[in-house]
């Protein structure tokens, strides 16, 4: 079995994941997003409905998750209107040239969507995994947005630890020192009964 772990934070896939370096390597499409300190802060803004993050980069051999924490807080305010959509924060990975969703929610761009709900409500942060297996070497574009809306909710959205996984160099070794033990005690019939099969 291999576990698969985060990346340390030396690792260049997206840049400034963890946004140590403030927004750096990262572009404020639209709306109002700023550096809340060590993570990037999504505000609601009073004319643009999207308050947008872009980053575009290549995934790496090997690539097996894309990973990020995400947390909200909403509160009473703002214009009410009976039939807007609650606020909501999603994420989507584009191809960067036609803006083809990668992969996506049934019928959505995105891959991720939360919203908040019509009473103050404070979501703790959580950790989101998505499987990126089988995307090796390919560039994308990974969008964070946050859809504002005249629900009569203030919300706020922060996300961090932005990070793509690959297999832990000291897992792949103990992967392959388990097959070579393997093919080694079938080809010296080590055991009570013989492994049926082998080469």
């Amino acid at each position: 079995m291999v576990w698969l772990a985060r990346p340390a934070a030396a690792n260049l896939v997206p840049y400034n994941g963890l946004f140590s370096l403030g927004l750096e390597g990262w572009t404020v499409q639209s709306g109002n997003v700023s550096d809340g300190g060590g993570y990037a802060l999504f505000e609601e803004h009073s004319t643009q409905i999207l308050s947008s993050l872009k980053q575009q980069f290549t995934l790496p051999q090997g690539v097996i998750s894309l990973a990020f924490d995400v947390k909200m807080s909403a509160t009473p305010g703002g214009d009410d209107n009976p039939f807007a959509w609650p606020d909501a924060i999603t994420a989507s990975l584009l191809d960067p040239v036609t803006l083809v969703p990668l992969i996506s929610n049934p019928g959505r761009t995105d891959f991720f969507y939360m919203d908040n709900t019509n009473s103050l409500i404070t979501i703790g942060t959580l950790t989101i995994t998505t499987d990126l297996t089988g995307f090796d070497n390919r560039a994308v574009a990974l969008y964070f947005d946050l859809i504002g809306s005249d629900d009569g909710m203030v919300t706020t959205v922060s996300i961090d630890n932005v990070e793509v996984g690959v297999p832990e160099p000291c897992s792949l070794l103990l992967l392959l020192a388990g097959s070579w033990t393997v093919r080694a005690l079938s080809r010296r019939g080590w055991g009570r009964y013989p492994i049926v099969g082998k080469g």
